[in-house]
């Protein structure tokens, strides 16, 4: 997948003739307008994932697909005879921390509630955070209480966290 363009398009016919291709497919998959698609990047997704939910006519969208070590959203449209294929790429880890990182400091938090929000949108209980950062449970409600004020509703856990 190229790391630049995030965005691939790739229609096919019933029969797998490939009849148009965005340039980030071509980058992808290679130029290949007018020919069948076989043994691509796109052809082994689509398989994957018309083995995993049949396609009917209509819109099917499915998340997190691995493609040469890359994950993407991809979404695919069927109607009648024309499947497009839209392929997203999505962001490596490191580039979400840093990028989630950048929008709470933006909000206002802390670096000792920044870590703690990212612990706690990893999974971690409270028991987990407050003995990973050598602090007594009530100084990390302290903490976690200051960030949610700062924090959008709905970045707030909805129920009760696990102690």
């Amino acid at each position: 997948m190229n790391g630049k363009l995030k965005l691939s398009v790739c229609v096919r016919d019933s029969q797998n003739q490939v009849l148009d291709q965005n340039e980030s497919s071509k980058e992808t998959c290679g130029d290949r307008v007018g020919s069948v698609c076989h043994n691509s990047t796109c052809s082994d997704l689509c398989k994957q994932v018309t083995e995993m939910a049949p396609l009917q006519d209509g819109m099917s969208v499915f998340k997190n697909q691995n493609i040469d070590d890359h994950y993407v959203d991809v979404m695919m449209v069927k109607n009648g005879q024309n499947v497009t294929t839209v392929l997203h790429q999505l962001t490596d880890d490191n580039t979400k921390a840093v990028k989630h990182a950048e929008y709470l400091v933006g909000r206002g938090l802390t670096p000792s509630e920044v870590r703690i929000i990212q612990m706690v949108m990893s999974g971690q209980t409270n028991q987990e955070i407050a003995k990973q950062l050598f602090i007594s449970k009530a100084t990390l409600k302290t903490h976690l209480n200051n960030a949610y004020k700062k924090l959008p509703a709905g970045m707030r856990p909805q129920s009760g966290r696990v102690s």
